[in-house]
């Protein structure tokens, strides 16, 4: 009568890690939107992105929706929003980003649908 349970994979398997740079467009945040943070009681994840300008390095580039972990080995879970900008403007460019795709679409992902993937 035993059942064969099956083992789901850590979330912390699915962590994807990229080097990306934005050229003279000015600073992340014009390239990159950032959404949510600990005011809104929600990690920060990654909005739309201008591809045209944004260069992944290494690895691949991040998805919209995509939650924003680490900046340059600096740990932004659990930061506000500001505080998430303000982190990214402290590294120059290529920065190193550690993102994990949601297992649950975070809210403002569930209200503006699924066809707001890239600019």
């Amino acid at each position: 009568m035993s059942k064969t349970l099956k083992r789901k994979k850590h979330w912390s398997t699915k962590v994807q890690e990229c080097a990306v740079s934005w050229g003279s467009v000015g600073e992340f945040g014009d390239v990159v939107e950032i959404l949510g943070g600990a005011e809104h009681g929600e990690f920060p994840f990654l909005g739309q992105m201008n591809l045209d300008v944004l260069v992944c390095h290494v690895g691949r580039l991040p998805y919209y929706g995509d939650v924003l972990l680490e900046v340059n080995g600096t740990p932004v879970s659990g930061l506000t929003n500001r505080d998430t900008h303000a982190v990214i403007r402290h590294f120059r460019e290529p920065i190193r980003i550690k993102t994990v795709k949601p297992v649950g679409a975070p809210h403002a992902l569930a209200e503006a649908g699924s066809d707001m993937c890239c600019a």
